[in-house]
């Protein structure tokens, strides 16, 4: 048996991006436009009303972020705010593992967490992820957004060790 390799692909991914908050932003301004318009004189209490319905999303949408870490003792994860304590799962607990590219909307209905009990995906962006597949059946995909380097990883690691559960 060869020994294990040192290999290790650790990916933080941010929900945040430029060109989404400008999204955001204007749209929240026209929303709000709109929102006057429709009260003569709006009151200070619908002002307020607004702004604590709407910062606690964004306060969650700027927090996100998913971070994986595959190694030779298994693979790791952690989705901020949802899942604060990283989830550790030993390369035994799986039938299958293997990158894909799949279709967010398609497939899980968007991004973040998403999907059904026994198949449910962590994604912040992109269509690429890694799907495990546990000795049960059920399924979770994690997003990346470096497949090339994580498909790399994983070879390594089966390399390192043919009794792990990676296609390729």
């Amino acid at each position: 048996m060869n020994p294990v390799p040192s290999s290790e692909f650790y990916e933080v991914q941010w929900f945040a991006r430029r060109w989404w908050w400008f999204l955001l932003a204007t749209s929240a301004l026209i929303i709000t436009l709109e929102v006057k318009a429709l009260l003569a004189k709006p009151s200070l209490m619908t002002a307020l009303t607004l702004v604590l319905l709407t910062l606690p999303v964004l306060v969650i949408l700027w927090v996100l972020k998913l971070t994986v870490r595959v190694d030779a003792v298994g693979i790791h994860y952690q989705f901020i705010p949802f899942l604060n304590r990283w989830r550790h799962w030993p390369w035994t607990e799986f039938r299958q593992v293997f990158p894909r590219t799949y279709s967010p909307l398609g497939d899980y209905g968007g991004w973040g967490l998403r999907g059904l009990p026994g198949n449910l995906a962590y994604n912040v962006w992109g269509t690429h992820g890694l799907q495990l597949v546990f000795g049960g059946g059920s399924r979770l995909l994690l997003g990346t957004q470096r497949p090339a380097e994580l498909r790399a990883v994983l070879a390594s690691l089966h390399a390192g060790d043919a009794s792990r559960p990676i296609q390729l």
